[in-house]
């Protein structure tokens, strides 16, 4: 009875097993991390593993789809709720920003070791990714068709809205000079102005 009584749900196992993961896979990189490693990281024997997940690859692909996941997701209804595709289109940068302070070490696994993933399940992957991408595009198209923002190379623009917001898990501390509010107001400047948010007419 005593041995039931600390058995974990299921569901509660897989979180564990799946932040543990996270932690290792930021740590030592997915390549070095074994599944020796990550049992111990959790407490469990490597076997007990496998009655959650098939393998190394289903650990790390299930990582980058659920960052993928809540990142479209929450892009959709930050652009849903705007008025018009200029605020949508901040208030999506807002939503990633902000989403990046509380899953710094998912972010870093998504960037830095999604090249581990094999062909199938990299290419799922990247569907998620590439609705992401597509949604910034058409946000920008409707604020062009609009003339809301100058005329400007579509997927140069979405991607260096993404490699700006992507890029700060590297350096962004929650200890740092600035707020995530703060920095966030900077970010947001620095595209409106110096990029392609200028509403000056000018078609660069």
């Amino acid at each position: 009875m005593a041995q039931n009584r600390r058995r974990m749900r299921p569901d509660v196992r897989r979180k564990q097993i799946l932040a543990a993961s996270v932690r290792l896979f930021r740590t030592v990189g997915y390549e070095a991390a074994s599944l020796r490693d990550l049992a111990g990281e959790v407490g469990i024997n490597k076997a007990t593993i496998y009655h959650y997940f098939k393998s190394k690859e289903e650990i790390l692909f299930c990582i980058v789809d659920e960052v993928g996941e809540s990142l479209l997701g929450g892009l959709l209804s930050a652009r849903r709720k705007a008025s018009d595709p200029l605020e949508g289109l901040e208030a999506m940068i807002r939503f990633q920003i902000g989403y990046m302070e509380g899953h710094l070490e998912e972010i870093k696994v998504l960037v830095e070791e999604q090249k581990g993933l094999g062909t199938a399940l990299g290419e799922k992957t990247r569907v998620t990714q590439g609705k992401i991408l597509e949604l910034y595009e058409h946000t920008l198209t409707e604020c062009m068709e609009k003339g809301l923002v100058r005329k400007v190379h579509l997927a140069t623009a979405a991607f260096s809205i993404l490699g700006h917001i992507n890029w700060l898990y590297q350096w962004y501390k929650p200890t740092g000079a600035l707020s995530l509010k703060q920095l966030t107001d900077e970010i947001v400047s620095i595209l409106r102005n110096g990029l392609f948010l200028g509403k000056d007419g000018d078609e660069g």
